[in-house]
């Protein structure tokens, strides 16, 4: 079982949750020369503005710089402290054309998330997350009426007035699945993926369900076989937009006929470990994006030998 941090995830980061219910303080953070926030526009970012975009850094504008950008957005949301400082996520309106903003550029996350560093890609990450929950929970479930943002942007409370009820954030817990046999491992490819992109595979937990039955009831339904000696590995979150991928392992056999769900995969193999060092990494063929934990579960594999 690995203990690194994956990619997203924060070791410095304290989510602060007793700060919420605090609005006169969380209202001091907005103009204070000691807060950053961060932007979100769409499902962008907003990085430091360079020609060459190798080198570019995430954009965390002191609060007290950030009047015209908190002005503008819809909601601006506490995501914890780090290092002392209060960290803010103004999530702008989501217009078809970039808010023109005096500094920096919007860019995918998961397109430059190599060049930043582990605290800040999830930073990032985290206030995406947020801000696709608050636009897609404008409207209470339950009623149907308008929700109004409270506790830091971390609860959405419904404001009928026979209703009330509070939404929190969701996430989806989705279990990922490296199995192998021996020296062989079984990679699959869904036809939407970059040409070439191999996965291990990957389903959603169903009400009622373990996550260790999960593991099993997905990969009969994908590839058609049976796994035994099921055992977690370690979680990734992955806000794209609102899921934990829980990694486990589990043990096939390459004997046994691989029958494909075709509506979800387009191949499945079992792949040797030579082949795999041997990737070329290519439009032919390539393994699990690096920033997912589906390379980790792949990686930890090929270095045992």
């Amino acid at each position: 079982m690995t203990t690194k941090l994956h990619i997203y995830t924060s070791s410095k980061l304290d989510r602060a949750a007793h700060l919420r219910v605090h609005p006169d303080t969380l209202q001091s953070y907005r103009s204070s020369p000691n807060s950053l926030v961060t932007i979100v526009w769409r499902h962008m970012g907003l990085f430091s503005s360079q020609d060459n975009l190798n080198n570019i850094d995430p954009l965390f504008i002191p609060a007290s710089d950030a009047g015209e950008i908190l002005d503008l957005a819809e909601e601006v949301v506490f995501l914890g402290l780090q290092d002392d400082k209060p960290i803010l996520a103004a999530m702008l309106p989501h217009s078809e054309a970039a808010p023109e903003l005096s500094q920096g550029t919007f860019l995918d996350l998961r397109d430059h998330w190599s060049l930043l560093n582990h605290d800040d890609a999830a930073i990032m990450a985290y206030a995406r997350g947020l801000s696709h929950w608050h636009k897609h929970h404008r409207f209470c479930g339950h009623c149907g009426n308008p929700t109004r943002s409270t506790e830091g942007g971390h609860v959405l409370e419904c404001t009928g007035s026979n209703c009330g009820k509070l939404h929190y954030p969701r996430t989806d817990p989705a279990v990922i699945m490296r199995v192998t046999d021996g020296d062989w491992c079984l990679l699959a490819r869904n036809a939407g993926w970059r040409a070439g992109g191999h996965s291990v595979l990957a389903g959603f937990l169903e009400i009622g369900e373990s996550l260790e039955q999960t593991v099993i009831r997905e990969v009969k339904e994908e590839v058609g076989i049976t796994v035994r000696n099921v055992r977690y590995h370690s979680s990734q979150p992955w806000p794209f937009p609102a899921s934990l991928m829980v990694g486990f392992t589990a043990e096939g056999s390459r004997h046994d006929p691989l029958v494909l769900d075709s509506n979800e995969i387009e191949s499945a193999q079992w792949f040797h470990r030579d082949e795999l060092l041997a990737s070329p990494e290519d439009e032919t063929f390539n393994l699990p994006r690096k920033d997912s934990i589906s390379r980790v579960l792949v990686d930890d594999w090929l270095k045992e030998k």
